[in-house]
């Protein structure tokens, strides 16, 4: 064989391992069909995930339990350059306009929800409806200038109920390769809970439309499910769970066989069968401790079972790196405390992350939406998030009452303390011992009860 047919060999066996590995999806290139054989899809549409996230608990946990963490609190939207909100005691009136919009509208909570609606699939949406006369209430034309009381609500929408149907095809448009008109499809999840014909279907021009894609980089409205990466490890995972509980419905079902061995043994009579049948069948649903088999040797057929633990675990922790959240926390598990501190720790700081990047993100393109169409004035802003990783009220009364020992200890045997006992005030949330109380604070009410616990 000269080489020009070596190459034009090795070109061909190439271009074959490429093509079965699109079809079969496998990345091993000894096994290119090992995906199939496993069960696991090539193509993963948004049915496929979205009945994941339906039926099965841990993806449900792989979607939820992120969106929850994010949003255990809200952020604070603060008009200005970074840092300039910490200056000021009292909120500026743009800050108070948008922060009223927000609770008009319950746009925090509706943002959550959206949320988890866009990990599921490639992306979430809000569609605005808005009130109004003119074109303004008509979904499919351009959204003008708005006021805040025009807006109905904001809908939250997975992927399949809206879907773009005509793009922007002029290649000088800011818009270019993006959607220009959706269509609002209410009713197409196929589930119980929208098997509704009044539903809406309608067309929305983009105007009315905000799109959120976690890990669209490229600024299309495609993102990645959040279970794309751990799908095949969901049903594994499902695999051993459907299997375990099968295996033990059999094994628990305890069949038997009855066997002759003797060598002179006859066929029995029919009448002979059916009376066995009837004293077997009264053996195993009655209270009868003994059976008759005349001659007959039982044999129960049962099923060795083996652990499942070890390859369910494998999966999780497959799975649990593919969302960013620790496998303990994901099922509950708190063995060992030291370890559940750390996962959490790690599980924590991925979500002051992530909320840090995409939630501000889509907070933002809210606030955005609105300077847009006029709802409010246009203004440099940021978004602030509190520290998901700081201490609790317990660590801070666990870190004061080991510093106040210090602090004890070191008085008793050197006369003081390297440690300013105000300080260890402030870690513990109290107030310094030489900082004058502001009596303005409080109420009479509580002025009278603290009078009165000192005449006590």
């Amino acid at each position: 064989m000269n080489p020009r047919q070596q190459v034009m060999i090795n070109e061909i066996a190439s271009q074959m391992s490429q093509s079965l590995r699109q079809v079969y999806g496998s990345l091993d290139a000894k096994h290119s069909k090992a995906w199939e054989d496993y069960g696991y899809k090539t193509t993963l549409e948004f049915n496929d995930h979205y009945q994941m996230y339906r039926r099965f608990g841990i993806a449900k946990a792989g979607i939820k339990m992120p969106v929850n963490m994010c949003w255990k609190t809200f952020p604070t939207i603060m008009q200005g350059e970074e840092g300039d909100g910490d200056k000021r005691e009292e909120s500026t009136s743009w800050e108070n306009l948008i922060k009223s919009i927000f609770k008009q509208t319950k746009l925090m909570r509706k943002l959550k929800r959206v949320d988890e609606f866009q990990r599921v699939g490639h992306y979430g949406a809000f569609v605005v409806q808005i009130k109004g006369t003119g074109d303004q209430p008509k979904w499919d034309m351009p959204l003008d200038k708005i006021r805040a009381e025009q807006i109905v609500k904001f809908i939250p929408l997975y992927e399949v109920q809206l879907e773009p149907n005509q793009w922007d095809e002029n290649d000088q448009s800011e818009r270019y390769g993006q959607p220009t008109m959706y269509q609002f499809q209410e009713s197409k999840l196929n589930d119980s809970t929208t098997q509704d014909n009044r539903l809406r279907v309608v067309t929305v021009h983009h105007s009315r439309v905000i799109i959120f894609a976690e890990g669209a980089d490229d600024e299309s409205i495609y993102g990645v499910p959040a279970n794309e990466a751990g799908f095949n490890d969901l049903i594994t995972m499902e695999k051993i769970i459907g299997a375990g509980g099968e295996g033990f419905w059999k094994s628990a079902a305890m069949k038997t066989v009855y066997s002759n061995t003797s060598k002179d043994a006859k066929m029995p009579l029919p009448e002979e069968v059916d009376l066995m049948d009837k004293a077997i069948k009264d053996f195993v649903e009655g209270l009868d401790k003994h059976l008759m088999t005349g001659g007959l040797d039982p044999k129960v057929l049962s099923v060795a079972m083996a652990d499942p633990k070890e390859p369910f675990s494998i999966a999780l922790q497959s799975y649990s790196a593919g969302v960013e959240v620790a496998a303990k926390l994901l099922i509950g598990s708190q063995e060992g405390k030291l370890a559940s501190e750390e996962d959490a720790r790690f599980t924590m700081s991925a979500m002051q992350s992530r909320r840090e990047d995409f939630g501000s993100i889509m907070v933002q393109s809210c606030v955005d939406w609105f300077i847009d169409h006029g709802v409010a004035p246009s203004s440099e802003y940021y978004v602030e998030w509190d520290d998901l990783l700081a201490p609790s009220d317990k660590d801070k009364f666990e870190l004061g009452t080991q510093l106040s020992k210090i602090v004890i200890d070191m008085t008793t045997r050197f006369g003081e303390s390297p440690i300013d006992p105000d300080e260890v005030a402030k870690i513990m949330g109290y107030k310094p011992t030489n900082e004058e109380l502001d009596v303005d604070e409080k109420d009479d009410d509580d002025i009278d009860d603290d009078i009165e616990a000192a005449e006590e």
